[in-house]
């Protein structure tokens, strides 16, 4: 069976490490292809790739392209990931005999872009609660990473890109009467801006924002931190979550993707509630040292592996 991955972005973050890592555990009775703009194929190695440049949703170019690439190597499913490839997939999958199988990798006001998908995924309950056919796959931890247990010592960590949707100006916000050493660990357009917040708050000697660690280097982060905070507004997953319990690290945040399934109740707080996250964090981070995450951890590499993924995901491919 041939698939054809399609992504749009020209940023290779969570969702192209996912699909990268994704096409190179899949067996053999599966041929895999990644379709991507010629920026992301240097991080693609030991997985083919086809560049190939997708502009608006809107034009048939895309299209063009994608049928043309299909006709000429006989491909038998197409796996969009996220809201513009799959929208462009769909009328690909009008076109041609080719099947789609959609991915929604966060929470979305609609779901016109997966009308003419064949299949669904969504990386967590709540991205597809509204979809009843849809499959849950969720995301997996890091599989790289040796999950060698953290030492515990060194600063809280937040993880993430610097952009609105990861609220970190509400972590930054709620650090004011904590003594404790937090990182945040990043880059994005917010950067400035929380710098800015920082210091007005008089915080630069306990929140430094950390901007020189690649995804590959994030491993080291995880040896010694002491705790991790998740503050988003909304998440697909996250993924660090995974990372952390892996490195044997307690988690505190807001109640979105899959914290629910894997954290505590009374470690979670309601997204975007700055009172809530405040609290929150007031209370536990002085008892992070008393938190044990080893029965999570055992939970977790039972369901969110990357090899559960690849057997669901082939499952998948074959219903079709």
């Amino acid at each position: 069976m041939k698939v054809a991955h399609l992504i749009t972005s020209k940023v290779f973050a969570g969702i192209e490490q996912h699909v990268f890592e994704l096409a190179t555990a899949m067996d053999d009775e599966t041929d895999h292809v990644i379709l991507c703009d010629k920026s992301l194929v240097g991080f693609m190695s030991g997985v083919r790739t086809h560049s190939i440049t997708m502009g608006s949703r809107f034009s048939p170019l895309n299209i063009i392209r994608l049928v043309l690439f299909f006709w000429e190597n006989n491909t038998d499913v197409l796996h969009c990931h996220g809201a513009k490839a799959s929208a462009i997939g769909g009328w690909v999958g009008l076109i041609t005999k080719v099947k789609i199988v959609a991915t929604i990798h966060g929470l979305k006001s609609h779901n016109r872009s997966i009308k003419y998908a064949d299949s669904v995924i969504g990386v967590n309950k709540e991205v597809v609660k509204d979809i009843p056919q849809a499959k849950v796959i969720p995301n997996w931890f890091n599989p790289a990473h040796q999950g060698r247990p953290s030492s515990r010592t060194g600063p809280v960590i937040a993880v993430g890109r610097l952009e609105k949707v990861k609220g970190f100006d509400l972590l930054i916000n709620a650090w004011a009467n904590i003594k404790e050493e937090l990182n945040i660990i990043g880059s994005g357009k917010e950067l400035l801006p929380l710098q800015e917040l920082i210091k007005k708050l008089g915080l630069s000697d306990r929140i430094k924002i950390l901007t020189d660690h690649s995804y590959e280097s994030i491993e080291d982060i995880y040896k010694n931190a002491s705790g991790l905070i998740v503050s988003s507004l909304r998440e697909g997953g996250p993924r660090t979550v995974l990372e952390a319990i892996n490195h044997n690290i307690p988690v505190l945040g807001t109640n979105v993707g899959i914290m629910p399934q894997i954290i505590p109740r009374d470690l979670l707080t309601e997204a975007g509630d700055q009172v809530g996250l405040t609290a929150l964090l007031e209370e536990m981070i002085p008892l992070l040292p008393q938190l044990d995450v080893s029965a999570i951890k055992i939970a977790m590499h039972e369901e969110y592996s990357l090899k559960n993924a690849c057997i669901k995901t082939k499952e998948v491919y074959f219903s079709l």
